[in-house]
């Protein structure tokens, strides 16, 4: 035992299996070397090799029994001879290994020792990419993290002789994420100008997924970048007719797309590499990213006197997807750079316009109404990413002194820079509220650390603006906070609470601290320190008279899940009691980023949350019942305003528990489905733990339902 004591202190694992790409076992020699098994081998050892594959494929390497019958040999043999092939694989496997350690048996399963012990190609290159993603995907800190992934991705598909079904969902998920690796790694090439590297990624992304439309269009676009516009069209032209041989033809979006990049590139706004800058036009889900850009605002703004949606024009009909969101009057972008210069009135004044003007926007074709009723339109996504951009775009030419006089010299001139940049900082906060709910974490995440650090040391120096930038910083760190909630990265969310409630008491307004303190309080919630969690919602409480109504429902919410959580059945249900005496119908006056993080919707979601936790404690049914009828409001919020994409998601996940604690399987089978869709195309991983647990409830609830073990590869690999 001291030596394995040792070999886990060192990081040195005894075996290595490479599974993507042929599938080879290698162990370790007492020299430090390693030693291949033969491929002959498998045939004297049958059943060890899909043992030793379903498990490292396996969440946690841990599987049941049953289970693996029903994965690896399904219908057979009579049941007394199935029950013998995991037993027979199990010996097979720590025969081979040479460590019965390795594999151990844990009540009706089997654990198989974790990348320490074992290591796998495949685990390493998720490592890498998750650590891409945690130091910010498409960042030049990613850079190795991204190049150690690819590395072993190259290798080849996953188990690519294993056609089971257990085997192709998995696969079909690591494609998924060497996809998004690789396409990183391609625009992490091309913005830093390494030409070559960026070139030869995109054609390795097409050589690996001919047939993905995607793939196509991303080295359509690259070509086009590069200004070589005949031999963009020929790689458009030959990948059509293959993707056309197979009974594959374009996808109207991607029609779309190709008809937009082409626009661009005669209109010369497809943006090219430009020493460390590049701009990227994306479909649906993707719009402008400006990167350090100098000439970044003459593409991003309107020209003058251009007509951006002109009634009835071709344009129009090919923007219909845009459309379909609604769309803004540019004064959106104009105010923030106007509003310092010409003291127009406070931040709050031209924040609730830009508000006002985004709220309308949400509405489908429908005509705009007041002061930007007649003036140039732009579509609403557009707007949101051209308005949240505005102050990297600013910092990045008064840098080089281009396009923006800053008045003044010296510290006259420092708060006069202030005063006109912080407009253009609470424009960009107010449309990243708006990109939030939408679900853009990662555009978020990436626009506001671009110049939080500016607004942190300006809210810790006197000047006339401190108090505004320590309210902004404060904001920014809400949604630093959301973007490492949703990757369970609770540590780093408190950190980012404990920051944002630092700044809301420096900035003096009553609710941002109480919008503050209720955030940290469920942060200390989710790492199971009650006590904290109760300190930060009783601070919250004494400052409620001082703040609006609607903070009420938040403030006694909290505590009642904190009383639910510990099983304290009538203070909890107290609680609520005072949560619905708050007012969340009000939100025309409130800050925006209390229109744009509470309202009905938050009162729906925490009762039915207490509920369940309630029904974890007592496993009453009524419970689960009560839970479900107040999860259901949120159908009655249809066309009351929008219900942010993360809460419906997280609602529809509830609902599934509670379907599961009443007992309706086709109820909790529906909301699965709709809540894996939704974390997959959210690319949340709160949400997709919420699936999971779910599911585990549901294999207790009906062990031996087929259709709740069908959806263990919908959740697992979401």
């Amino acid at each position: 035992m001291a030596g394995k004591e040792q070999l886990v202190e060192t990081g040195d694992p005894l075996v290595r299996v490479w599974m993507l790409g042929p599938f080879v076992v290698e162990l370790r020699q007492a020299d430090g070397s390693w030693q291949a098994l033969p491929g002959g081998i498998w045939r004297t050892y049958f059943y060890g090799r899909p043992l030793l594959q379903r498990l490292l494929c396996a969440h946690g390497r841990r599987l049941e029994r049953q289970q693996l019958q029903m994965d690896l040999w399904p219908r057979e043999e009579p049941s007394e001879a199935m029950e013998r092939y995991p037993l027979t694989a199990a010996g097979q496997v720590r025969k081979l290994l040479g460590k019965r350690e390795l594999l151990k048996t844990c009540g009706q399963g089997y654990q198989l020792a974790d990348q320490r012990w074992i290591w796998a190609d495949v685990d390493e290159a998720l490592w890498w990419l998750g650590e891409a993603r945690r130091r910010g995907l498409e960042t030049l800190a990613a850079l190795p993290a991204l190049q150690g992934a690819e590395r072993l991705f190259r290798r080849g598909r996953l188990l690519e002789e294993q056609a089971a079904v257990w085997a192709v969902a998995y696969r079909e998920w690591v494609a998924g994420e060497r996809w998004k690796a690789g396409l990183a790694l391609a625009r992490l090439y091309e913005r830093e100008g390494m030409l070559s590297e960026a070139g030869e990624q995109y054609r390795q992304l097409y050589e690996e997924h001919p047939y993905r439309e995607e793939a196509l269009l991303e080295v359509y676009g690259w070509w086009l970048r590069q200004g070589e516009r005949e031999r963009a069209e020929r790689v458009l032209t030959a990948g059509l007719q293959r993707l056309e041989q197979e009974g594959l033809p374009l996808s109207e979006e991607a029609q779309e797309w190709v008809r937009r990049l082409r626009r661009m590139q005669e209109r010369d706004r497809l943006a090219r590499v430009q020493g460390k800058t590049v701009v990227y036009w994306e479909g649906s889900k993707g719009a402008l990213r400006e990167e350090r850009g100098g000439s970044a605002l003459l593409q991003a703004l309107p020209a003058p006197g251009m007509r951006l949606l002109p009634a009835g024009s071709e344009e129009e009909e090919e923007r219909e997807e845009e459309a379909k969101q609604g769309d803004c009057g540019t004064s959106v972008l104009l105010w923030p750079l106007t509003w310092g210069r010409r003291g127009q009135g406070s931040l709050r004044e031209m924040e609730q316009l830009i508000q006002q003007e985004l709220c309308m926007s949400e509405r489908t074709r429908e005509p705009a109404e007041g002061r930007t009723a007649m003036e140039q339109r732009l579509p609403r996504r557009t707007a949101l990413l051209v308005l949240a951009g505005l102050p990297q775009v600013l910092f990045g030419l008064g840098s080089v002194g281009a396009g923006w006089e800053w008045a003044g010299g010296g510290r006259r001139g420092e708060g006069r820079l202030r005063e006109e940049v912080l407009p253009v900082v609470a424009g960009s906060i107010t449309a990243c509220w708006h990109l939030l709910n939408e679900g853009e974490f990662e555009t978020v995440e990436r626009t506001v650390s671009s110049y939080l650090p500016l607004l942190c040391q300006w809210a810790k120096e006197p000047s006339a603006g401190q108090t505004a930038a320590a309210a902004l910083a404060a904001q920014g760190y809400f949604f630093l906070r959301q973007s490492a909630y949703h990757r369970l990265q609770f540590r780093q969310e408190l950190a980012y609470s404990q920051a944002a409630v630092a700044l809301s008491r420096l900035a003096g307004e009553p609710a941002l601290l109480v919008k503050a303190l209720t955030k940290i309080s469920l942060d200390y919630y989710h790492l199971s320190d009650y006590r904290q969690a109760f300190l930060a919602l009783e601070e919250a409480r004494a400052l409620l008279p001082q703040t609006p109504r609607i903070l009420e429902e938040t403030v006694y919410t909290g505590l009642a899940l904190i009383s639910a959580k510990q099983g304290r059945a009538r203070e909890a249900l107290d609680n609520l009691s005072r949560a619905r005496e708050g007012d969340a119908s009000v939100q025309g006056e409130l800050p925006v980023y209390l229109q744009a993080d509470e309202g009905p919707w938050r009162l729906i979601l925490r009762e039915g949350w207490v509920r369940l936790e309630l029904n974890r404690h007592e496993g009453k049914r009524e419970h689960a019942l009560a839970a479900e009828r107040a999860l259901a409001q949120i159908e009655s919020l249809a066309g009351r305003g929008m219900v942010p994409e993360r809460i419906r998601l997280e609602i529809l996940n509830r609902r599934g528990e509670a379907a599961i604690g009443r007992g309706e399987l086709e109820e909790y089978v529906s909301y699965t489905v709709q809540g894996a869709e939704g974390a997959r195309r959210l690319g949340s991983s709160k949400r997709r733990q919420e699936l999971v647990s779910n599911w585990r409830r549901a294999l207790e609830r009906w062990p031996g339902e087929k259709r709740v073990r069908e959806l263990g590869e919908l959740v697992l690999w979401t």
